[in-house]
């Protein structure tokens, strides 16, 4: 799906605006943890669970990725990207917005590279997250 690690950030981001969460699964390893703004998460199904539960509901979302830096390795690399998230209303007004900072890293599988772990530290936020975004940390 993806053979080169500096297109993994942004193709995760395509799919969740996009709203193809069924794709998802490909991008992580059965074992990725993640640090998020809603917690600390541990597991591809947790994961996939509290991405659905996010951005499923959201009538219009857009996530802006850029600056995405690459330290590649033999089998693994670490990446870095600037993400901007934007969660609208219905009449498509923004509810929402943040700029996070994703670090993660990444694993070869065969001619692909999968999130084995990551965190999005969030920078700014206007607006409020959802009380029901709570994942236990």
């Amino acid at each position: 799906m993806t053979s080169t690690p500096d297109l993994v950030v942004p193709r995760i981001f395509a799919a969740i605006d996009d709203r193809r969460f069924d794709d998802l699964p490909a991008f992580y390893t059965a074992d990725v943890r993640a640090d998020t703004a809603v917690g600390r998460i541990h597991g591809r199904d947790e994961l996939l669970a509290v991405q659905r539960a996010i951005h499923e509901p959201v009538a219009a979302l857009q996530h802006l990725v850029t600056g995405v830096i690459v330290a590649p390795r033999e089998d693994d690399a670490d990446v870095r990207a600037n993400i901007v998230a934007t969660f609208c209303d219905d009449r498509h007004r923004p509810t929402l917005e943040g700029g996070s900072v994703w670090r993660g890293r990444l694993r070869r599988r065969g001619d692909d590279w999968q999130v084995c772990e990551f965190s999005l530290d969030l920078v700014w936020s206007r607006g409020e997250m959802p009380a029901d975004w709570g994942v236990g940390s």
